[in-house]
This record gives C-alpha cells, sequence and structure tokens, in this order.
C-alpha cells in the first residue's frame, strides 16, 4: 500500500512538472482565435503564400526557425514585377529566375512577429516544413492573422489540442 501511494505521487510530480515544462511553439491567431499552434525546432520552417494585390501574380515568403526560436525570412518567390515587389537585392543576397518565377535567397531578416491581413481574393495560404498548404483565406474569411514564436507550457499545448479534439466530435 505504502509503495503504491509512492508511486502515485511521483508519477503525480512528473505529471506536474511535464504539465509546467516550456516549450516553443508557432503560433496564427485571429482575433484571439487560435488558428494554429506547433511544437517547433531551431531548422523549422514555414511558407506565406498570397496573390499580390496590383500585380495580381503569385508571391511565397520562405521563414525558417533559428537557434533562438525567431522567425527567419529567407526567401521571397515571386512571378512577375511591379509596384511592391523586389526589384533588386540586398548584401549577401541572390536574384534568381526560374522560368516564370523570380527568387531571391539568401535573405537573413529576423522577423519579431508577421501581422497577415487576410481576405479571400488573395488567396492566403500557409504551409509548415512540408505539410500540405492551408487556404487560410478560406478558413480565416477576412481579417488579421499575427504570426509569432512563444515559449507556453505544455499544458497550455496539450489543452489546445484537447479542445479541439472535442470541437470535433
Amino acid at each position: 500500500m505504502r509503495k503504491g501511494i509512492i508511486a502515485f505521487f511521483l508519477l503525480l510530480c512528473l505529471g506536474f512538472f511535464l504539465a509546467l515544462y516550456p516549450i516553443w511553439v508557432l503560433s496564427l491567431t485571429s482575433a484571439n482565435k487560435i488558428f494554429f499552434l506547433k511544437v517547433i525546432q531551431p531548422g523549422d520552417t514555414f511558407h506565406l503564400g498570397y496573390l499580390h494585390s496590383i500585380v495580381l501574380s503569385d508571391v511565397w515568403d520562405s521563414f525558417f526557425i533559428d537557434s533562438e526560436h525567431r522567425i527567419v525570412l529567407i526567401e521571397t518567390r515571386f512571378q512577375g514585377q511591379g509596384a511592391g515587389l523586389p526589384y533588386g537585392v540586398s548584401p549577401g543576397e541572390q536574384w534568381v529566375r526560374e522560368g516564370d518565377w523570380f527568387r531571391i535567397t539568401g535573405i537573413r531578416r529576423v522577423v519579431p512577429s508577421i501581422d497577415w491581413r487576410i481576405q479571400a481574393e488573395w488567396k492566403n495560404r500557409f504551409r509548415f516544413q512540408n505539410a500540405p498548404e492551408v487556404d487560410v483565406s478560406a478558413q480565416v474569411g477576412k481579417g488579421l492573422i499575427h504570426i509569432q514564436t512563444e515559449k507556453v507550457r505544455l499544458i497550455y499545448w496539450l489543452g489546445f489540442y484537447l479542445h479541439r479534439a472535442i470541437q470535433s466530435k
């Protein structure tokens, strides 16, 4: 009986410790509603795609998570040129032409967070790593998505996925 109580107490302490364990996540929120929450590691990537509002061509921005869990813009890929699209490169960057696409690589711009305006006509898309892309415009409609990395407690992350699982039933 005594061993059972000790084992239960140790298990309870372990669960409490794990619940408070800090983890890094990438979060996309809209109007205080969590749209996406994923545990991240340095080296993870994500991509934001949209139809440019002036030249009406596709644009894809690629980001990676650095060793300090910061968002870093590493590449911009776009079709055509015009107002609001890149027209040159900074030192260390390369301009590449691939068929109808232009790419600027070698970018290393740390972005503290991203406020991404969503509208159906802009066909906003999100892709984490190599997962299938998500049509954000269809899921959110019109609004503002805030993208950031943050340190949260494991219990917060577990609660998000538990709540999502209950809602999907």
